[in-house]
């Protein structure tokens, strides 16, 4: 992966905060607590150590993915610090720092794989996105041509 901030083509995070419940501050503040491939969906599990939970369903209620599956492709990895990725933000963009922040990758390479496929790529899906999700040592990416939706639940504390 290329981290050099003047390379156009290098990976990009970009922040997106779409929710609030997960309470934190750090990365290590959170937990993925689970991975789940159905057939009928594909839901990402985070918790803060408040007990609020957030599930992150990717369940295409409009139709619109174009493969038989749910997402276009994802991955889990561990050990975050070993991974080099510029981040870029907005400066018009506030970034709430007492919360969970999730991104957007732009110029993605894991979208570059899907380019060689010629049924299912971003220039006939264009609005195909790499999502990332990420704690202190661990990552979710998705590839997938909707976003997902967030379901919170709040926790006892």
């Amino acid at each position: 992966m290329t981290n050099n901030n003047n390379d156009e083509s290098g990976e990009k995070l970009i922040p997106w905060q779409p929710t609030t419940v997960l309470k934190g501050e750090r990365g290590f503040d959170y937990t993925i607590e689970e991975v789940l491939r159905h057939n009928d969906y594909f839901k990402i599990t985070i918790k803060d150590l408040h007990g609020n939970a957030l599930d992150i369903l990717y369940d295409d209620p409009d139709n619109i993915c174009p493969l038989e599956y749910y997402v276009w492709g994802f991955m889990y990895h561990t050990e975050l610090g070993s991974l080099s990725r510029s981040f870029e933000q907005d400066e018009n963009q506030t970034i709430n720092k007492d919360t969970i922040c999730l991104y957007k990758v732009e110029h993605s390479d894991f979208i570059k794989e899907f380019n060689h496929n010629p049924v299912a790529n971003k220039e006939l899906y264009p609005t195909l996105e790499h999502h990332l999700f990420m704690t202190g040592d661990e990552m979710v990416e998705v590839l997938s041509n909707y976003e997902p939706r967030f379901v919170e639940r709040k926790g006892e504390d």
